[in-house]
This record gives structure tokens, sequence and C-alpha cells, in this order.
């Protein structure tokens, strides 16, 4: 009998010190198991010459109308090719136009927001900014050398 009462002490104990693992690892776990959070900028969007852009994790999709989508990448844009996600800061994004006032009023009045999601696009000697303003539009700065401009993109 005493044999029996060491036994079910001794598996109380253990059963126990499971039970009290295993929450200590359950906010972990919860944590770990997280979905990731989806690119906003991922899809496609179409500008107003009906021109679509397709955004995916590593590259641009670029279709003209009438036209096969081209990927964006070194082979396209003379070697040079580089494409990042980040954040970017609403002063930093408007120092793109800085020498172009009329470029510079229309950024002004529509970035109120002190930061917003960008995708940075440098191809050959050009640069584009992205940015997003909300789930359905983007606008894009482009940068070639001294010389921007804007284009306007809508979620398709």
């Amino acid at each position: 009998m005493t044999r029996t009462a060491v036994t079910s002490a001794t598996s109380f104990f253990s059963g126990r010190h499971l039970l009290l693992a295993f929450a200590a690892l359950l906010p972990t776990a919860c944590t770990v198991f997280e979905p990731p959070q989806r690119n906003p900028f991922v899809g496609a969007w179409v500008t107003s010459e009906r021109q679509q852009v397709a955004f995916r994790d590593d590259t641009l999709l670029l279709t003209l109308p009438g036209q096969p989508p081209t990927p964006m990448s070194a082979a396209t844009c003379d070697g040079q090719f580089r494409f990042a996600y980040s954040r970017g800061p609403r002063d930093t994004i408007l120092s793109l136009t800085a020498r172009q006032p009329d470029l510079q009023r229309k950024l002004t009045a529509m970035l109120v927001r002190p930061e917003y999601p960008v995708a940075e696009v440098t191809c050959g000697d050009g640069y584009s900014v992205y940015v997003l303003l909300d789930d359905r539009d983007v606008i894009v700065i482009h940068r070639d050398r001294d010389i921007g401009g804007l284009e306007q993109l809508t979620r398709a």
C-alpha cells in the first residue's frame, strides 16, 4: 500500500510540473506562431494611363497596355537595381522634391502624417519612391538626377 501512495505522489508532481512548464511557455507560443503581417503594397496598382504596377516581395512587375509584364531587375535596369520596403518620415519624402516648388506644394498637401510606408526602387540612373497614402492610393516620386516627377496609383 505504501508503494501505491509513493507512485501516486510521484505521478502527481510530474503532472504538476508538466502543467506549470506548459503554462509558462504558453505566452511565448502565442507570439511565436503569430501569422506574419501582410505587406500593404503587395498586389496590383494602376496609373491613370492604365499602366499596371504589381508589387511583389522582392521586385516590381510593370505592365504597359498591350505588353507582357516585365519584372524589374538588374537586367532591365542597366545592371543597377535595388528594391526595398521601409518607412519614411514626411520630411525626408518632401526633400525629394526640394528643388521643384510645384511638386513640393503638391506633396505637402498630400502628406499629412509624420511617417509613411515606402517602397524604394533604384533602376539605372533613376530612383523612385512609392508612398502608401492609404489602402487604395500610392503616390510615386520619380527622380532622374535633379528632375522629379509625381504620379498617382490606385489599387486595381
